[in-house]
């Protein structure tokens, strides 16, 4: 149990990530510039978790349609209420996977990545392997550059000056006010 606690006590910035990211997703209109990357595009896709950590209020899953947009998902975030965990799509060039990151241990679960198709001058199962995990390293290294210009935010005074006011603002842009 001691293990767990401070897991925790630090959740706080894996859902303040999950809402930032979000956030990102929805306001960057040509894509996030990612470090060593150029420009991703990502949307949050049919599964949104939502809860607050200050009260003993109830989560909000949300599991299909427009689930960034529903009117579900506005209230949440009105009342202060973050994500815990999102389902994102990511397009990088031609390619695009789907992920689900859980909040409060950074865990990246059930990926889908791009279609492979085997190479006729190679071992059909070695280079279709390669491959799929060339596809796998890519997403996580997009997802550790986007975690690390984050956690910069965090550090740096950013977060307070220009972060959280701007996403005061999204969320008001959303309720419609």
């Amino acid at each position: 149990m001691e293990r767990i606690k401070p897991i925790e006590e630090k959740a706080f910035w894996g859902h303040d990530f999950l809402t930032w990211l979000w956030f990102r997703a929805e306001t960057e209109q040509n894509g996030l510039e990612v470090k060593g990357h150029g420009p991703v595009y990502l949307w949050v896709d049919e599964l949104l978790k939502m809860e607050s950590l200050a009260s003993e209020s109830k989560e909000n899953i949300i599991r299909s349609g427009d689930v960034a947009n529903c009117a579900e998902a506005v209230a949440a975030l009105s009342v202060g209420k973050k994500a815990t965990s999102a389902r994102f799509g990511m397009r990088k060039g031609d390619f695009e996977w789907f992920f689900t990151i859980d909040g409060a241990t950074f865990d990246i679960k059930g990926m889908k990545i791009p279609q492979v198709l085997p190479d006729e001058d190679e071992d059909p199962f070695e280079g279709t392997l390669l491959v799929r995990l060339g596809h796998i390293g890519d997403c996580m290294q997009v997802i550790d550059a986007i975690f690390a210009e984050y956690a910069a935010l965090r550090v740096d005074g950013g977060w307070e000056k220009t972060e959280l006011p701007a996403m005061g603002r999204w969320i008001a842009q959303k309720r419609g006010g």
